[in-house]
């Protein structure tokens, strides 16, 4: 039952994506469905009411005239959309000279030690906080990805441009490079 239900979204979805391309006033279901996540996406990035919302208008604005050249290769349209985003962001710390900054959760730290099999203790989760800061960035963005936003290895791929399979080997390479970190800062 699961399945289909999963089968008619990706259908009306795909309806929604061709009624924009014929007409861009068609483009508001897309977006009402979107904005909230892509908004948080960005959010957790900026730590900024005002940019987030400045970034994710300019999103969906780029969605909005890219429509006609999206094709669907198999990912959601959020991935497209998260990759947009992504990309927007960057574009804006560099062109301010800033650092990116992740807003955490505690049950997103949480998980992530159940995912690295450490202990959820209080001292755990500050070592981990702290080797999230001392990752490189594109490191960190993929565990983010992974655990924080919860994508799946196909829509981080999707994201960055690559196969799920290479995504899900660089999710695990970054989580082996986060398990040093925080064996290095004991």
């Amino acid at each position: 039952m699961e399945k289909s239900k999963k089968s008619r979204n990706i259908a009306l979805e795909k309806r929604q994506i061709d009624a924009a391309k014929l007409n861009p006033a068609h483009f508001a279901p897309l977006y009402n469905t979107y904005f909230k996540a892509i908004y948080i996406f960005i959010f957790k990035k900026v730590r900024n009411e005002a940019i987030a919302g400045d970034i994710t208008s300019k999103v969906f604005l780029k969605a909005l005239l890219n429509i006609k050249k999206y094709k669907h290769m198999g990912f959601p349209f959020s991935s497209w959309l998260y990759r947009i985003a992504s990309n927007e962001v960057n574009l804006h710390y560099r062109s301010n000279n800033k650092n990116t900054t992740v807003e955490l959760l505690e049950n997103d730290v949480i998980s992530l030690l159940d995912e690295i099999k450490h202990p959820e203790d209080i001292k755990t989760q500050e070592m981990m906080i702290n080797a999230l800061n001392n990752l490189p960035l594109p490191t960190a963005e993929l565990i983010e990805m992974r655990f924080f936003e919860k994508l799946s290895f196909k829509e981080i791929g999707a994201v960055l441009g690559l196969k799920s399979v290479t995504a899900k080997i660089r999710v695990y390479r970054a989580i082996e490079k986060l398990k040093k970190q925080i064996l290095h800062d004991k």
